[in-house]
């Protein structure tokens, strides 16, 4: 069940927009929220506006240790990666812009369904940069990655771990980004890792 909360009229319309009446519920407190919650939490995906909780972290966190099979997905008018990334604690599993395409919703809810997390590109590429600069500072390396790529791979996977998106990869490589994507493919399966953000990690 996908399960809309937001005071603001406009809000609910725009996601209703994208996922429509089926198996949709809205609630407008947070009474109604408890009550539809209630009924079978463990099925429950909420989408859930930042703005409804001036202590949106004290929330989170009691949230989740009474319903932690429900998924949340938390949206915000100005996302930023310094309030998603704290917020990435307290067990959330999207954040994005409340406003954004009813495809990006739809993408949004289909994997967080599925039990993994969705955070919006810019995001995704913020925390990479930060991941590189922090593994910079402390001197981690790890070749044994890198050993397992052929050398156009291993200099792909560097730029991806510096932050650069496949456009500038593709700009920096001189190859087509058609052409990143199909060397990211091979990465991810020589590696054993499952996306940008965890082939980062690992380097």
């Amino acid at each position: 069940m996908i399960l809309l909360y937001s005071s603001r009229p406009e809000v609910i319309e725009h996601w209703r927009d994208a996922y429509g009446d089926k198996n949709t519920q809205i609630c407008k407190n947070k009474k109604e929220m408890y009550e539809i919650i209630d009924e079978d939490y463990a099925n429950v995906v909420l989408l859930l506006e930042h703005r409804q909780y001036s202590d949106i972290e004290g929330f989170l966190s009691l949230f989740q240790k009474e319903y932690p099979k429900v998924k949340i997905m938390l949206f915000s008018n100005k996302p930023s990666f310094e309030q998603g990334y704290s917020l990435l604690k307290y067990g959330i599993k999207s954040y994005a812009n409340t406003y954004m395409r009813p495809i990006h919703l739809k993408e949004a809810y289909l994997t967080v369904k599925s039990g993994k997390i969705w955070l919006y590109p810019e995001f995704i590429q913020l925390m990479i940069s930060e991941l590189a600069t922090l593994k910079k500072a402390l001197h981690v390396k790890d070749d044994s990655i890198l050993s397992k790529l052929s050398e156009r791979e291993s200099q792909i996977a560097l730029l991806l771990k510096d932050g650069l998106n496949n456009k500038e990869i593709a700009l920096r490589t001189g190859i087509t980004e058609r052409t990143v994507k199909a060397h990211l493919s091979s990465i991810f399966e020589k590696t054993g890792t499952k996306d940008r953000l965890t082939l980062a990690l690992s380097l």
